[in-house]
């Protein structure tokens, strides 16, 4: 199970850098000269920068999933050490910590 999550996580942050790589390249195209459509720009920049850290924070939590997997201790509570649920996995595949200690 862990091997066929570990090919899903890799697939995924391939996407995310992919996406990051993308917004990079539509910054690097400048700003228009006609103020007006500096406006719109700087609203797209800001869209544009708010999807680049969200996609970053994934990138980081599917890497520590990853690592976890590989040290042997994904799916185990951080706070607590137990099992961290399967239903909780299967909605947040990189939970560090069970239900009753994300409260």
């Amino acid at each position: 199970m862990t091997e066929q999550l570990k090919v899903q996580f890799t697939k995924r942050i391939i996407e995310l850098q992919q996406r990051i790589s993308a917004i990079h390249r539509d910054f690097a195209d400048g700003r228009d000269t006609d103020w007006s459509e500096q406006a719109g720009e700087r609203e797209n920049e800001e869209v544009l920068n708010a999807l680049e850290s969200e996609a970053k924070v994934e990138i980081q939590h599917l890497s520590n999933a990853i690592t976890r997997m590989e040290n042997g201790s994904y799916g185990i509570c951080e706070t607590c050490g137990d099992d961290i649920a399967k239903p909780r996995l299967q909605v947040q595949p990189a939970a560090t910590n069970c239900i009753k200690c994300a409260e």
